[in-house]
Order: structure tokens, then C-alpha cells, then sequence
């Protein structure tokens, strides 16, 4: 039986359980300002075969139950009020249809620019507004394919003093995997944090291309 943990409070378990007959208990934790990574890892750690969404906002409940990684796992539902949800028990695992909510655009290569025209249609989600805040968008290769990323005010003012950073000093701000002020190596411990561009961490990657290997890589004359 797992059991809602709260800081500062004490569980009372062994009547509650002598009473509903369990014979073993754990408790979880999930912070009131838990994020999307927080969640997940929930979900994995408990390996249920049902969720069920109920509360938070519409748009961020649609990212949560299209995830691949939950929808390949378990069976989600976010259903409107009112809404009877079955939840059968089993072995064997079917992966619910869900809906995706993708947008069909069109990519012009011109002579000095590249422009991406996306549908009127995506401006009516409740995100759009603070995706459009600055109008400034950052654009970087994962994989096979392009993300694109919305800036915002406060990150145009903080970006501008990393300007001001050597190329020499093997920092944050002079990482391959500095993105957004967010550490994105998986290898290192900052994963997923925000980090200065004056930090510092041993899987540090540089951007720039050390002075030996633009010479090997250099045209023969």
C-alpha cells in the first residue's frame, strides 16, 4: 500500500494497516511544485498500469499523455468531469490511441535566410502567448531533427553578459551542451539544472574547435 508522505508530518501506519489488512507499506513524495521530470520519474518508480490525469492545466496535461515514454509503458487517461474511466487489471498491455497534436508547416530556402511558416491554428493554444513574448527564437539540431525554442525577455538580458566570456575558459557558457542556461549533458551531474555561464562542471565540452584540429582539418595547400 503506498501512502502519501508530507514534510513535517508523521504517518500513523500501523493501525491504518492492521485495520485494511496490508501487510507491507511505502510511502511516496510529490512536491506541490513538482515538474514534468518529476512526474515522470514518479510514474516510473511506482510502474503502474493506469494513470489518470485530473488535475492541472489542459496544456500540460496533452504533453504529459503524449509522451512516448509514458504512452509506450502504461495506459493514461484525462478524462472531463463526469467521465466514467474502466481501469481493467492484466498482464498484457495495450497501448492506447491518443490523439496528436501536431502542426503541418512550410520550409522556404531563400538565397541568405531559411523561413518557417507555421499554421494560424497554433496561436489559439493558451502557450502561444508566452512563446511569442520576444519573437526571438533559439534553433538547434537534436538528432535527426530541428528543435525550436522560444526565448524570453529575462533570458535575452541574462544571455547578454555571457558575451562577455573568454573562448579560453572551459565554462558553462562555452559549453557544447549549454542550452537555454540549462545543462542538456545527460552525462553530467547538472543535467536538467539551470546553470552561470561562469560554471564549471568535468564533463565540460567545448564549442570551439582546438587550434590542432583546425589544422589537421585544414585544406592541403
Amino acid at each position: 500500500m503506498l501512502l502519501p508522505e508530507k514534510p513535517g508530518k508523521n504517518i500513523e501506519l500501523t493501525t491504518k494497516l492492521q485495520e485494511l489488512n496490508f501487510p507491507t507499506a511505502e510511502t511516496y513524495l510529490l512536491t506541490d511544485h513538482c515538474d514534468g521530470l518529476g512526474t515522470t520519474q514518479l510514474i516510473h518508480n511506482l510502474r503502474p498500469q493506469h494513470i489518470i490525469f485530473v488535475h492541472g492545466s489542459p496544456s500540460y496535461i496533452t504533453d504529459l499523455t503524449n509522451l512516448e515514454e509514458l504512452r509506450n509503458r502504461y495506459q493514461l487517461h484525462s478524462p472531463s468531469n463526469g467521465t466514467l474511466v474502466e481501469l481493467p487489471i492484466g498482464e498484457t498491455f495495450i497501448a492506447p490511441t491518443l490523439p496528436e497534436i501536431n502542426y503541418e508547416g512550410e520550409l522556404t530556402e531563400l538565397e541568405t535566410e531559411v523561413i518557417i511558416s507555421l499554421p494560424q491554428s497554433i496561436t489559439d493554444d493558451s502557450r502561444w502567448p508566452f512563446f511569442a513574448e520576444t519573437g526571438i527564437v533559439e534553433v538547434r539540431w537534436q538528432g535527426e531533427e530541428l528543435i525550436l525554442r522560444a526565448l524570453s525577455q529575462r533570458e535575452l538580458l541574462q544571455q547578454t553578459s555571457d558575451r562577455f566570456i573568454s573562448a579560453d575558459l572551459d565554462c558553462c557558457g562555452n559549453c557544447l551542451h549549454y542550452r537555454g542556461q540549462r545543462c542538456s549533458n545527460p552525462t553530467s551531474a547538472l543535467y536538467g539544472f539551470k546553470v552561470t555561464s561562469d560554471g564549471y562542471c568535468p564533463m565540460f565540452e567545448s564549442l570551439h574547435f582546438p587550434p590542432e584540429q583546425e589544422i589537421e582539418t585544414a585544406p592541403n595547400d
